[in-house]
């Protein structure tokens, strides 16, 4: 059995999730960790029985032969550690975003390309079983043709020790959890050709942890994504939210009848279907377990694809526009204006 020989940059939160499932996969080879605030990588690397633990990203790219870097630092560090992986000539998943601006991300896509390796990004969601189902339900026409469809995600934010990080610059509620709802809604409906949008800083201070900080991304955000051939899609986001129903947060809206997402993008928990010719004329609903799928499964799942040598569905090119969908929403916040999207990508997913 082919294995692949994985290393991790970031031991934040979000490690705890991922290194047990990389883990537990009999295609990865976890050989090294690595985090700037010293212990914290030797703690893991003791934790989870890994071989090598470094602070410095650049010695442990010199020090330890490894095919796929897991990108799982704060946002502001994607784009310079993805870069230096490429050149280094590792395979890349990282984490939302694949970078803070457009122009990286895509420099970063040619590097890649140039090297002969490959980016991917977070969200992993359209290779959940929900999602595959969803996408399935719009090709079979069994609602007809889809011109409209609502997403809807928010919480309080982030306020743990260290989260700091998600309001400021380069943060922000888009970065953090608008970015699912607009990969579900584009891996369903196909690239976006032009945004409108409404956001604003709702709360200027936040209690992270034992501190008080000046939040500077936006927390609230409103969005107008047309998918052209007068396909719509409309996404709220916000860390502004105390609660929200979770019987469905995404719905697709057909002329012959319509389907919701119950749970979340990350943590699906059904997907519902009324379809107007079906005898039954009611709503059918497939529910699904977290064992299903969950939101940590992206670099195991490309992993096993690089040992397997099989094409994942997931695309770097997806990622970036999913980036510049954000990007050109908060333009389109700032100027009052439609924006026109720069990017595109491979659509249906997978072929």
């Amino acid at each position: 059995m082919n294995k692949v020989r994985v290393a991790i940059v970031g031991c934040g939160s979000v490690s705890g999730a991922y290194i047990p499932h990389l883990k537990s996969s009999a295609y990865v080879d976890l050989v090294a960790v690595c985090d700037t605030l010293p212990g914290r990588a030797q703690s893991h690397a003791q934790t989870y029985q890994i071989a090598h633990y470094f602070t410095d990203i650049d010695q442990m790219l010199r020090d330890v032969d490894f095919d796929l870097l897991v990108n799982i630092t704060p946002m502001q560090l994607h784009g310079p550690f993805n870069r230096k992986a490429l050149e280094a000539g590792r395979h890349v998943w990282c984490e939302k975003p694949l970078a803070t601006d457009l122009t990286e991300a895509q420099a970063l896509l040619e590097l890649a390309r140039n090297r002969g390796v490959n980016l991917w990004g977070a969200p992993s969601s359209p290779i959940s079983p929900a999602f595959q189902q969803m996408a399935k339900i719009i090709a079979s026409g069994d609602i007809g043709p889809v011109f409209a469809a609502h997403g809807l995600y928010g919480s309080p934010g982030p306020d743990w020790e260290g989260s700091g990080w998600f309001y400021q610059k380069g943060g922000g509620v888009l970065f953090d959890l608008g970015v699912y709802n607009i990969t579900t809604l584009t891996a369903l409906l196909g690239p976006v050709q032009s945004v409108v949008a409404m956001a604003g800083t709702a709360i200027p201070q936040r209690v992270v942890g034992s501190k008080t900080v000046d939040a500077e991304a936006v927390d609230n955000t409103a969005l107008v994504l047309d998918h052209g051939n007068t396909v719509y899609s409309v996404i709220q986001n916000g860390f502004v939210y105390g609660a929200q129903r979770e019987d469905w947060t995404i719905q697709v809206l057909g002329t012959k009848g319509a389907m919701t997402l119950g749970g979340y993008d990350w943590e699906p928990r059904n997907v519902s279907v009324l379809a107007h010719g079906h005898a039954s004329n009611q709503w059918t609903t497939t529910p699904y377990k977290r064992s299903d799928y969950v939101w940590e499964c992206g670099a195991t799942y490309v992993a096993e694809c690089l040992a397997k040598r099989e094409k994942p569905l997931l695309t770097g090119e997806h990622a970036a526009h999913v980036l510049d969908v954000m990007l050109s929403a908060l333009k389109a916040a700032e100027t009052g204006q439609r924006v026109q999207l720069q990017s595109t990508f491979s659509w249906p997913l997978g072929h």
